[in-house]
């Protein structure tokens, strides 16, 4: 990227933005994370009675993800098992067996990839246990559940910081912001299979090809 300091820049869908900001205030924009206060909030509306949450994560990738999930909601237990390598995931989700209404997957490359997302579609079938991911694109692999990123809302978002921006406020002062609406997914057919009773039977939803999308969820 080159060194531009003099013109603001606004920045959307881009990983790891803290890598180019650095110690510039011209740049901001919105985080490409989806909060946990969110995606909980969303499996609250449909699925209120799920209150353990069996996830695999790994330290050096994700061991925050963990940390603000129990501070944001500390009535759900999360059931949060390491792994070091993607070979040990088949093996910590038997570890699970029994103990979990949910299996939360996250955004590390270590526990979720194609080499081990098999396994835990294998384990949410046999033990009836959701599988709530983060891209639409795990619906067909036997996801239930999507909470991901409204890219409408995000653009949204924004356009107000560029507008801020535009009528005077410094770029510094327009921090980055976390997305404050999200896209919710359903399988529909996944659902049936495991048997799951939605608090929430989408009412206002629109269906997409074979998913159900539930009305869209602001941040509070």
């Amino acid at each position: 990227m080159r060194d531009i300091r003099e013109i603001p820049i606004v920045f959307l869908l881009v990983v790891a933005p803290e890598i180019i900001i650095e110690d510039r205030d011209n740049i901001t924009g919105i985080n490409l994370g989806i909060p946990a206060s969110l995606q909980f909030g969303e499996l609250a509306r449909l699925l209120p009675q799920v209150r353990r949450i069996g996830v695999i994560y790994n330290t050096a990738h994700s061991a925050m993800d963990i940390q603000q999930a129990r501070r944001e909601r500390p009535d759900l237990q999360f059931v949060a098992l390491n792994a070091q390598s993607t070979r040990e995931v088949p093996a910590l989700l038997e570890e699970l067996h029994g103990k979990v209404d949910l299996i939360w997957l996250l955004l590390d490359i270590t526990v979720t990839n194609p080499q081990v997302l098999e396994s835990y579609i294998l384990f949410s079938f046999r033990d009836k246990v959701p599988v709530l991911a983060f891209s639409e694109k795990y619906l067909k692999s036997g996801a239930a559940i999507v909470v991901t990123f409204d890219l409408e809302a995000m653009g949204d978002q924004a356009a107000v910081m560029a507008a801020r921006i535009l009528l005077g406020t410094p770029v510094s002062a327009v921090l980055p912001a976390d997305i404050d609406r999200v896209k919710t997914i359903i399988n529909p057919t996944v659902a049936r299979k495991l048997q799951l009773e939605f608090a929430e039977k989408c009412l206002d939803e629109k269906v997409v090809g074979e998913y159900c999308v539930p009305r869209p969820t602001k941040s509070q």
